[in-house]
């Protein structure tokens, strides 16, 4: 399991999940923070699971648009923040 939350969160610049991952999806297997993750019968399933995405997005309607290389740059990008060494993406806030 990660040690981040692998939900891509933001709807104009997204990003992964800064909160630490509490538990995995029993459907997809990622890692989830408490946040993006609830507890069914079944176990403990992510939001993504929950609407029937494949891809770990909060935001429906932009899991349809995001291909498997822009995921992959939303999880290189994340690991960056990790190192202070830089970021692709600029700090809006």
């Amino acid at each position: 399991m990660a040690e981040q939350c692998e939900m891509i969160i933001g709807y104009l610049v997204p990003h992964r999940c800064d909160n630490p991952s509490l538990a995995a999806c029993i459907k997809c297997g990622r890692g989830y923070c408490d946040e993006h993750i609830d507890q069914t019968r079944e176990g403990r399933v992510c939001l993504a699971c929950q609407q029937g995405l494949d891809q770990p997005v909060a935001l429906p309607i932009a899991a349809t648009t995001f291909t498997a290389a822009e995921l992959d740059t939303f999880q290189r990008t994340s690991t960056w923040d990790n190192d202070d060494s830089g970021d692709m993406f600029s700090d809006l806030s």
